[in-house]
């Protein structure tokens, strides 16, 4: 066989290996490409919806909420009330076929809410001394993956109170993204509810940390000199828990015994003063005070309307009548004489 003979061999043993080669890698990319348009499509939000909970919800906030990665769905979808659109509730599903993957949900709701409700203990909303609080371009907290937003002046009716959008997230969540999706959901929802303002709802980019336990200070009550403590004197050492950071809202949870708040942040206590039931209170620390009840109320502090809120715990009501426990009354003064001095309530004169 000649040389030239030899070549053409050698080449057509070559075109065949290459064909063989294509008709094996064919199958393969075609596989390849099979499970990764799989993998986008089980598994993360391309070429998915923009938005969810009938246009409530952007899917993109929510997919960041969600400590990991998966397709984000509204599962039966938006559920909201006849006659009120700021009324409503939407589950948020974030599942993966990956192995080990569990489904993260995220639940938001609209609701009507007495103004005072972050401070109200009734199990509901996270305890105000672990919430971290922002206010200005938008005002809401944020605790233990668990937050709210206000919504827009305007959406507060005659007879009910402000309108918020309020959400539950996976354990873990980072407290800024979820702050950032309520917000996005508070701003949804004024627009189709028509009470929407000039400028849209900003979400905060940093949020101070909650505070953790620690042991009273120096003998003061939440780090409060001359503040009475809320039980008999054997049980000044409970732990305490103080929201102290700079701005509007102060908190403290003495463990067992009582919670105690005090806000000036204007949208928080014109919510407040515009809520049914909001009425004339006793006079604490010589006082005027209007609210809820007598320890639920806001006073005037050099021109500034101040709300402060006591809510006792079990401790406290198991000790009643015991030697050393303050009655409510002295309790309070106590608290808005104490409390008052950080927020310039000066004394009263006679």
């Amino acid at each position: 066989m000649s040389e030239g003979s030899d070549r053409t061999e050698v080449g057509r043993k070559a075109a065949g290996r290459k064909a063989v080669g294509r008709k094996v890698l064919a199958p393969v990319l075609g596989i390849g490409l099979l499970v990764a348009g799989l993998h986008l499509r089980l598994n993360t939000n391309v070429l998915g919806e923009d938005e969810v909970c009938g246009g409530l919800v952007p899917t993109a906030a929510a997919a960041a909420v969600f400590p990991s990665s998966g397709r984000v769905s509204d599962g039966k979808g938006l559920d909201d009330r006849p006659g009120d659109r700021l009324a409503f509730s939407c589950t948020v599903e974030s599942s993966s076929f990956l192995p080990g993957s569990d489904t993260g949900h995220i639940r938001v709701t609209g609701t009507r809410e007495r103004g005072d409700f972050p401070f109200t203990d009734d199990g509901r909303w996270p305890n105000p001394a672990t919430v971290s609080y922002f206010a200005g371009d938008s005002t809401g907290g944020v605790g233990a993956d668990h937050g709210w937003v206000l919504l827009p002046a305007a959406c507060t009716t005659a007879d009910g109170g402000p309108a918020v959008v309020e959400g539950w997230a996976p354990e873990g969540s980072d407290p800024v993204k979820l702050a950032g999706l309520l917000t996005d959901v508070a701003n949804a929802a004024a627009e189709r509810a028509g009470c929407a303002a000039g400028e849209p709802l900003v979400a905060p980019r940093t949020l101070a940390a909650a505070p953790a336990p620690r042991q009273p200070r120096d003998g003061a009550v939440c780090g409060l000199a001359g503040m009475t403590f809320p039980g008999p004197r054997e049980g000044t050492g409970a732990e305490e828990t103080v929201l102290d950071a700079p701005g509007p809202t102060w908190a403290c949870h003495v463990a067992g015994y009582a919670t105690y708040a005090v806000t000036q942040e204007p949208r928080v206590v014109e919510g407040i003063r515009s809520s049914p039931g909001y009425e004339a209170q006793p006079a604490a620390a010589g006082h005027a005070m209007s609210g809820f009840d007598p320890y639920q109320a806001v006073t005037d502090c050099a021109g500034t309307p101040t709300y402060f809120s006591m809510e006792t715990g079990p401790k406290y009501h198991d000790a009643t009548g015991t030697p050393g426990t303050p009655r409510l009354r002295p309790l309070f003064d106590s608290f808005v004489a104490a409390a008052g001095d950080r927020f310039g309530c000066s004394a009263p004169t006679s």
